[in-house]
């Protein structure tokens, strides 16, 4: 009786670990260490040429391909830091605190200047940013589920409350028309950036974990805390959401992409693997192990580039790059 026992439990928790243990490692996959030491937080850039990463108090700006180190920034903001942002063509840096943002000129390697944002509440503190160039202008989440948008050109700032807790996610569409938001209050929207009203939202039960939009805002992917994982077409006859399809119980999911064709989504554990899924059924296609240095490793942020080139950067300060076309042609 006791052997069966033992037997049952071992048989579960495979079940519970099978789409851990299913990852697979391509030995030929390309990938290049930016950091011998683990890092804090990291973005890549929009066209994943560029990687800009924390690390202690040292903001580094790195080359993908050759690690070459392009640009150092010493924080002596003793505070914590809430977020780091590349603009899209890779001329400005970003760094968010409680209360405060620091933007370099990455041209003239110097700080442009400092600035306070607040929120409705008075303890709102900053939670996710965003900057773009030509014309500037930052997106700033707070904890309290405010959004701010700082105007540059226009000199011009605008505040509305889209959320009822931390804003976790947020991310401008191609033609800057629509921001995507997403919360610790189950929402993820699209609003207009001109008047900050919502156009589109979609409701889950739990806090956002992980979101991401198409180029075009055409199609959003959103997983909460649990187990509600699905796929949205905001503005197609597609009414009913895609949900994910998998064997286990539940997932967790802390990154994720959407390839620009809309075709294939990217997901990103809180262990050492990442799945790829098919966006229009929302069927796992496969599970990749990434390249890591210690056994806490995870993804921190992951892009999809126009070839379909996968670009993820890791805590260990390992940036891969995985050939999406192919791996999705020899699916299982």
């Amino acid at each position: 009786m006791k052997k069966q026992l033992i037997i049952l439990v071992i048989t579960a928790l495979h079940i519970m670990l099978l789409g851990c243990s299913e990852a697979k490692k391509d030995p030929q996959n390309e990938f290049n260490h930016l950091s011998q030491a683990p890092i804090d937080l990291g973005v890549i850039s929009s066209d994943a040429a560029t990687v800009a990463f924390l690390n202690g108090g040292l903001v580094t700006v790195s080359d993908v391909r050759t690690t070459e180190v392009k640009h150092q920034f010493k924080l002596h903001n003793h505070t914590k830091v809430s977020g780091i942002s590349l603009s899209q063509d890779n001329k400005l840096l970003l760094v968010s605190f409680d209360t405060q943002l620091s933007v370099w000129d990455l041209n003239k390697n110097s700080l442009v200047g400092q600035f306070t944002v607040a929120g409705h509440s008075e303890f709102a503190k900053i939670s996710q940013v965003a900057i773009y160039a030509n014309p500037m202008c930052v997106l700033v989440g707070m904890t309290d589920g405010t959004l701010n948008l700082i105007d540059f050109e226009n000199n011009l700032t605008k505040q509305a409350k889209l959320h009822e807790a931390r804003i976790s996610h947020l991310e401008m569409g191609e033609h800057r028309q629509l921001v995507m938001t997403a919360g610790h209050d189950g929402q993820v929207k699209l609003s207009y950036i001109d008047s900050l009203s919502p156009k589109y939202s979609y409701s889950l039960s739990k806090r956002v974990t992980s979101a991401a939009t198409g180029l075009r805002n055409e199609i959003l992917f959103v997983s909460d805390a649990l187990n509600e994982q699905v796929l949205l077409r905001p503005f197609s006859n597609m009414s009913e959401p895609i949900k994910l399809v998998y064997r286990e119980r539940f997932r967790w999911f802390r990154a994720a992409a959407l390839s620009p064709n809309g075709e294939y989504l990217a997901t990103g554990s809180s262990k050492y693997w990442w799945t790829l899924w098919d966006a229009n059924n929302g069927r796992e296609i496969d599970a990749f192990a990434i390249e890591s240095a210690t056994s806490t490793a995870m993804i921190l942020d992951m892009h999809f580039s126009k070839d379909n080139i996968l670009t993820t950067l890791s805590s260990d300060g390992i940036v891969e790059f995985w050939d999406i076309n192919t791996l999705a042609s020899t699916q299982h």
